[in-house]
């Protein structure tokens, strides 16, 4: 089977991640599943996202997520391509990933899924 690449989530840092919920809950009406005191899923904005309140774990702009069917062949691939692994793979609630960043500078994730 094929690996496979989509992007299918963003990850927004915060300084405050309950200021930054709030506002979103007041200016767009979206809700929320909370992960911990730091981490807050997004629902119903069009696309799955969350804000990472964790200063320890945060980007510095939004992070674009993309999920694959075989994380260590997308870190290969994004090594072979020229991306320099940010952070190595980890585990976290639902699947395991690790950060990137593309030559233009981007930093970006790559997700998979473990059931």
């Amino acid at each position: 089977m094929p690996v496979t690449y989509q992007i299918d989530y963003l990850e927004f840092p915060s300084t405050d991640g309950l200021k930054t919920r709030r506002f979103f809950e007041e200016a767009f009406e979206w809700s929320f599943v909370s992960y911990g005191p730091t981490y807050h899923a997004i629902e119903a904005a069009g696309i799955d996202a969350g804000i990472q309140g964790d200063a320890a774990a945060a980007t510095d702009a939004p992070l674009p997520v993309v999920r694959t069917t075989d994380l260590e062949a997308a870190q290969r691939a994004v090594e072979l391509a020229g991306g320099v692994v940010t952070r190595p793979a980890f585990d976290f609630p639902g699947g395991r990933r690790f950060h990137f960043r593309e030559p233009g500078g981007c930093e970006m994730a790559v997700w998979v899924s473990v059931s």
